[in-house]
């Protein structure tokens, strides 16, 4: 098991390395996310948008360029769970959504995050062409090597549609938010 794991992370690599590293500002800003994590997000969280039982929202301090709105939502429960969440795009059209969901799967797609003590991590998802028919598409990102208190890190991208309108959002969060964030994109309870 050990050898097929090292095959796959070394082919990841090799794909990689012809990608480059940081090619686009969206995984800068997503790196700079995961490197946060650790923290809390509390170094890129800004100030308060709105606090209601469930959750309270605050503006993030990183951005992804061209995003409508880039937040940090902490979740009001025992556990003080929290995400990292960027909207990239509302649109009334299915094909600019799922391009720009493609665009995005690809900027994302074997980045390669550097943590300050850690060696390097690549982010490692599945994508699947979206159906116009079905009204939720979503690729989790998986950090590798999935060692340590990072192993528990997602990203997710998706794509949904609410009412007639689609929108492109990506999530930095535990993997105990993966279900949680779905129900909230697909009833749009946020």
């Amino acid at each position: 098991m050990k050898n097929v794991s090292l095959i796959i992370l070394m082919l990841v690599c090799l794909e990689v390395s012809a990608q480059g590293v940081f090619t686009n500002q969206t995984n800068s800003a997503i790196e700079k996310v995961i490197q946060d994590y650790p923290n809390q997000f509390r170094n890129i969280t800004g100030a308060l948008l709105l606090e209601n039982q469930q959750t309270a929202d605050y503006q993030s301090n990183i951005q992804i360029p061209g995003a409508i709105t880039c937040q940090v939502i902490k979740y009001n429960s025992s556990r003080k769970e929290l995400c990292w969440r960027a909207e990239l795009m509302q649109t009334g059209r299915f094909e600019e959504a799922r391009s720009l969901y493609k665009e995005i799967y690809s900027q994302i797609r074997n980045s390669i995050i550097k943590i300050e003590g850690e060696k390097p991590y690549i982010l490692n998802g599945q994508y699947n062409i979206p159906d116009e028919s079905k009204h939720f598409h979503s690729v989790v990102f998986s950090m590798l090597p999935s060692v340590g208190e990072m192993q528990k890190l997602k990203v997710e991208l998706s794509l949904v549609q609410q009412a007639s309108i689609w929108k492109v959002i990506v999530v930095v969060h535990d993997q105990d938010r993966v279900e949680h964030e779905r129900a909230l994109a697909s009833f749009n309870l946020h």
